[in-house]
Protein backbone atom coordinates (compact mmCIF):
# COMPACT_ATOMS: atom_id res chain seq x y z
CA UNK A 1 0.00 0.00 0.00
CA UNK A 2 2.90 2.36 0.71
CA UNK A 3 4.18 1.86 -2.85
CA UNK A 4 0.82 2.98 -4.25
CA UNK A 5 0.83 5.97 -1.90
CA UNK A 6 4.31 7.01 -3.06
CA UNK A 7 3.30 6.57 -6.70
CA UNK A 8 0.15 8.62 -6.08
CA UNK A 9 2.25 11.43 -4.60
CA UNK A 10 4.47 11.31 -7.67
CA UNK A 11 1.41 11.63 -9.91
CA UNK A 12 0.34 14.69 -7.92
CA UNK A 13 3.75 16.32 -8.39
CA UNK A 14 3.84 15.49 -12.10
CA UNK A 15 0.36 16.95 -12.67
CA UNK A 16 1.53 20.37 -11.48
CA UNK A 17 3.55 20.66 -14.68
CA UNK A 18 0.62 19.80 -16.94
CA UNK A 19 -2.69 21.33 -17.97
CA UNK A 20 -4.62 18.46 -16.33
CA UNK A 21 -5.16 20.16 -12.96
CA UNK A 22 -6.13 23.48 -14.54
CA UNK A 23 -8.48 21.67 -16.90
CA UNK A 24 -10.23 20.14 -13.87
CA UNK A 25 -10.92 23.58 -12.39
CA UNK A 26 -11.87 25.16 -15.72
CA UNK A 27 -14.08 22.23 -16.71
CA UNK A 28 -16.00 22.38 -13.44
CA UNK A 29 -16.63 26.11 -13.88
CA UNK A 30 -17.79 26.18 -17.52
CA UNK A 31 -21.44 25.19 -16.99
CA UNK A 32 -22.00 27.32 -13.83
CA UNK A 33 -20.52 30.38 -15.58
CA UNK A 34 -22.77 29.75 -18.57
CA UNK A 35 -25.76 29.63 -16.21
CA UNK A 36 -24.80 32.99 -14.68
CA UNK A 37 -24.82 34.64 -18.09
CA UNK A 38 -28.05 32.93 -19.15
CA UNK A 39 -29.94 33.85 -15.96
CA UNK A 40 -28.70 37.44 -15.84
CA UNK A 41 -29.74 38.24 -19.40
CA UNK A 42 -33.03 36.33 -19.25
CA UNK A 43 -33.88 36.42 -15.56
CA UNK A 44 -37.59 37.09 -16.10
CA UNK A 45 -37.92 33.72 -17.84
CA UNK A 46 -36.67 31.95 -14.72
CA UNK A 47 -38.90 33.54 -12.10
CA UNK A 48 -40.46 30.48 -10.40
CA UNK A 49 -44.15 29.86 -10.03
CA UNK A 50 -45.57 30.09 -6.49
CA UNK A 51 -44.53 27.01 -4.53
CA UNK A 52 -41.91 26.00 -7.09
CA UNK A 53 -38.33 25.43 -5.89
CA UNK A 54 -35.99 27.38 -8.23
CA UNK A 55 -33.08 25.11 -7.28
CA UNK A 56 -34.68 22.24 -9.17
CA UNK A 57 -34.59 24.27 -12.39
CA UNK A 58 -31.01 25.50 -12.08
CA UNK A 59 -29.58 22.11 -11.11
CA UNK A 60 -31.55 20.38 -13.87
CA UNK A 61 -30.06 22.78 -16.42
CA UNK A 62 -26.62 22.40 -14.87
CA UNK A 63 -26.76 18.61 -14.95
CA UNK A 64 -27.92 18.63 -18.57
CA UNK A 65 -24.86 20.74 -19.33
CA UNK A 66 -22.36 18.34 -17.78
CA UNK A 67 -24.14 15.40 -19.39
CA UNK A 68 -22.86 16.66 -22.74
CA UNK A 69 -19.55 18.11 -21.54
CA UNK A 70 -18.22 15.55 -19.06
CA UNK A 71 -17.55 12.63 -21.49
CA UNK A 72 -15.25 14.91 -23.51
CA UNK A 73 -13.63 16.16 -20.30
CA UNK A 74 -12.97 12.58 -19.13
CA UNK A 75 -11.39 11.57 -22.43
CA UNK A 76 -9.18 14.67 -22.48
CA UNK A 77 -8.09 14.43 -18.83
CA UNK A 78 -7.10 10.75 -19.21
CA UNK A 79 -5.17 11.56 -22.38
CA UNK A 80 -3.31 14.37 -20.62
CA UNK A 81 -2.38 12.16 -17.66
CA UNK A 82 -0.79 9.55 -19.90
CA UNK A 83 0.64 12.11 -22.29
CA UNK A 84 3.29 12.89 -19.65
CA UNK A 85 4.89 9.47 -20.22
CA UNK A 86 3.93 9.10 -23.88
CA UNK A 87 5.33 12.46 -24.99
CA UNK A 88 8.68 12.06 -23.22
CA UNK A 89 8.92 8.34 -24.08
CA UNK A 90 9.53 7.81 -20.38
CA UNK A 91 8.02 4.33 -19.96
CA UNK A 92 11.33 2.46 -19.94
CA UNK A 93 12.67 4.85 -17.33
CA UNK A 94 9.58 4.30 -15.17
CA UNK A 95 9.77 0.53 -15.46
CA UNK A 96 13.32 0.41 -14.04
CA UNK A 97 12.27 2.35 -10.93
CA UNK A 98 11.75 0.38 -7.70
CA UNK A 99 7.97 0.36 -8.09
CA UNK A 100 5.82 -2.40 -9.52
CA UNK A 101 3.73 -1.98 -12.63
CA UNK A 102 0.61 -2.74 -10.62
CA UNK A 103 1.40 0.06 -8.14
CA UNK A 104 1.96 2.51 -10.98
CA UNK A 105 -1.27 1.45 -12.72
CA UNK A 106 -3.39 1.67 -9.57
CA UNK A 107 -1.90 5.03 -8.54
CA UNK A 108 -2.69 6.41 -12.00
CA UNK A 109 -6.27 5.17 -11.72
CA UNK A 110 -6.65 6.56 -8.19
CA UNK A 111 -5.26 9.93 -9.24
CA UNK A 112 -7.71 10.07 -12.14
CA UNK A 113 -10.63 9.46 -9.78
CA UNK A 114 -9.22 12.05 -7.39
CA UNK A 115 -9.30 14.65 -10.20
CA UNK A 116 -12.84 13.60 -11.12
CA UNK A 117 -13.93 13.92 -7.48
CA UNK A 118 -12.53 17.46 -7.40
CA UNK A 119 -14.33 18.18 -10.68
CA UNK A 120 -17.74 17.04 -9.41
CA UNK A 121 -17.41 18.72 -6.00
CA UNK A 122 -16.40 22.00 -7.62
CA UNK A 123 -19.19 21.72 -10.17
CA UNK A 124 -21.92 21.25 -7.53
CA UNK A 125 -20.40 23.91 -5.25
CA UNK A 126 -20.17 26.46 -8.07
CA UNK A 127 -23.73 25.76 -9.20
CA UNK A 128 -24.90 26.34 -5.62
CA UNK A 129 -22.82 29.55 -5.43
CA UNK A 130 -24.33 30.73 -8.71
CA UNK A 131 -27.83 30.24 -7.29
CA UNK A 132 -26.95 32.24 -4.17
CA UNK A 133 -25.47 35.01 -6.30
CA UNK A 134 -28.53 35.13 -8.55
CA UNK A 135 -30.81 35.18 -5.50
CA UNK A 136 -28.98 38.24 -4.21
CA UNK A 137 -28.97 39.80 -7.69
CA UNK A 138 -32.71 39.34 -8.26
CA UNK A 139 -34.84 38.51 -5.25
CA UNK A 140 -37.67 37.52 -7.62
CA UNK A 141 -35.72 34.35 -8.50
CA UNK A 142 -36.36 33.21 -4.92
CA UNK A 143 -33.10 31.29 -4.46
CA UNK A 144 -32.50 32.76 -1.00
CA UNK A 145 -35.92 31.68 0.28
CA UNK A 146 -35.51 28.00 -0.57
CA UNK A 147 -32.85 25.30 -0.45
CA UNK A 148 -31.55 22.67 -2.87
CA UNK A 149 -32.73 19.08 -2.51
CA UNK A 150 -29.28 17.72 -1.69
CA UNK A 151 -30.48 14.12 -1.54
CA UNK A 152 -31.82 14.25 -5.09
CA UNK A 153 -28.69 16.03 -6.30
CA UNK A 154 -26.44 13.35 -4.78
CA UNK A 155 -28.61 10.59 -6.23
CA UNK A 156 -28.48 12.06 -9.73
CA UNK A 157 -24.74 12.64 -9.52
CA UNK A 158 -24.14 9.06 -8.34
CA UNK A 159 -26.11 7.66 -11.27
CA UNK A 160 -24.36 9.96 -13.72
CA UNK A 161 -20.91 8.94 -12.45
CA UNK A 162 -21.85 5.26 -12.80
CA UNK A 163 -22.92 5.98 -16.37
CA UNK A 164 -19.46 7.35 -17.21
CA UNK A 165 -17.46 4.45 -15.74
CA UNK A 166 -17.43 2.50 -19.01
CA UNK A 167 -15.89 5.43 -20.90
CA UNK A 168 -13.29 5.87 -18.15
CA UNK A 169 -12.18 2.23 -18.31
CA UNK A 170 -12.06 2.14 -22.12
CA UNK A 171 -10.03 5.33 -22.51
CA UNK A 172 -7.74 4.52 -19.61
CA UNK A 173 -6.73 1.42 -21.58
CA UNK A 174 -6.51 3.22 -24.91
CA UNK A 175 -4.36 6.03 -23.50
CA UNK A 176 -1.35 3.85 -22.79
CA UNK A 177 -1.85 1.60 -25.81
CA UNK A 178 -2.36 4.44 -28.31
CA UNK A 179 0.31 7.00 -27.52
CA UNK A 180 -1.00 9.71 -29.81
CA UNK A 181 -3.20 12.10 -27.82
CA UNK A 182 -5.00 13.34 -30.95
CA UNK A 183 -5.86 9.78 -32.00
CA UNK A 184 -7.36 9.07 -28.58
CA UNK A 185 -9.39 12.27 -28.74
CA UNK A 186 -10.54 11.36 -32.24
CA UNK A 187 -11.85 7.99 -31.07
CA UNK A 188 -13.64 9.62 -28.15
CA UNK A 189 -15.14 12.41 -30.22
CA UNK A 190 -16.39 9.91 -32.79
CA UNK A 191 -18.09 7.89 -30.07
CA UNK A 192 -19.64 11.00 -28.51
CA UNK A 193 -20.84 12.22 -31.92
CA UNK A 194 -22.58 8.90 -32.61
CA UNK A 195 -24.14 8.98 -29.14
CA UNK A 196 -25.50 12.51 -29.72
CA UNK A 197 -26.85 11.56 -33.15
CA UNK A 198 -28.59 8.55 -31.64
CA UNK A 199 -29.69 10.78 -28.75
CA UNK A 200 -29.42 7.80 -26.42
CA UNK A 201 -32.39 6.16 -28.14
CA UNK A 202 -32.82 2.78 -29.76
CA UNK A 203 -32.42 -0.72 -28.42
CA UNK A 204 -28.70 -1.08 -29.16
CA UNK A 205 -27.65 2.15 -27.45
CA UNK A 206 -27.99 0.34 -24.15
CA UNK A 207 -24.74 -1.44 -25.10
CA UNK A 208 -22.95 1.62 -26.53
CA UNK A 209 -20.91 3.15 -23.67
CA UNK A 210 -20.78 6.67 -25.11
CA UNK A 211 -24.58 6.78 -25.00
CA UNK A 212 -24.86 6.14 -21.27
CA UNK A 213 -24.22 9.75 -20.14
CA UNK A 214 -26.52 11.07 -22.90
CA UNK A 215 -29.34 8.95 -21.49
CA UNK A 216 -29.17 11.14 -18.36
CA UNK A 217 -30.45 14.20 -20.25
CA UNK A 218 -33.68 15.39 -18.60
CA UNK A 219 -33.48 12.24 -16.47
CA UNK A 220 -36.54 11.29 -14.45
CA UNK A 221 -35.80 8.56 -11.86
CA UNK A 222 -38.03 5.53 -11.60
CA UNK A 223 -39.10 5.12 -7.95
CA UNK A 224 -39.29 1.33 -8.27
CA UNK A 225 -35.52 0.81 -8.78
CA UNK A 226 -32.29 2.74 -8.34
CA UNK A 227 -30.18 1.83 -11.40
CA UNK A 228 -31.29 1.64 -15.01
CA UNK A 229 -30.14 -1.22 -17.24
CA UNK A 230 -27.43 0.92 -18.85
CA UNK A 231 -26.02 1.79 -15.42
CA UNK A 232 -25.58 -1.91 -14.69
CA UNK A 233 -24.00 -2.47 -18.11
CA UNK A 234 -21.67 0.50 -17.50
CA UNK A 235 -20.53 -1.09 -14.22
CA UNK A 236 -20.01 -4.41 -16.04
CA UNK A 237 -17.95 -2.72 -18.78
CA UNK A 238 -15.92 -0.88 -16.16
CA UNK A 239 -14.99 -4.06 -14.31
CA UNK A 240 -14.20 -6.03 -17.48
CA UNK A 241 -12.17 -3.33 -19.25
CA UNK A 242 -10.35 -2.35 -16.05
CA UNK A 243 -9.31 -5.96 -15.43
CA UNK A 244 -8.23 -6.45 -19.04
CA UNK A 245 -6.24 -3.22 -19.15
CA UNK A 246 -4.62 -4.04 -15.79
CA UNK A 247 -3.50 -7.44 -17.08
CA UNK A 248 -2.32 -5.89 -20.34
CA UNK A 249 -0.34 -3.18 -18.54
CA UNK A 250 1.26 -5.44 -15.95
CA UNK A 251 1.95 -8.47 -18.16
CA UNK A 252 2.48 -7.33 -21.75
CA UNK A 253 2.98 -3.56 -21.98
CA UNK A 254 6.65 -2.65 -22.50
CA UNK A 255 6.27 1.04 -23.25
Amino acid sequence: MSAITRAFSTETIKSKNTFALWLTFIGAAIIPLTLVITYIYNWKLFVPEPGQNPWEEIFARSFNGITLFTPLFIILIIGLLFNIENRANAWKHIFVLPISKSSFYLSKYLFLFWLLLIYYILFVSLTWAVGLFLGAYKKELNFLNSAPEWGEILTYLTKFIIGTLAIIAIHFWLSFRIKNLIANLGIGLTGIAFAILLNGKGGYTIYFPYSFPIKMLNYKPNPTYFLEDYHIISLFYFIIFSCLSYLDFTKRFKG
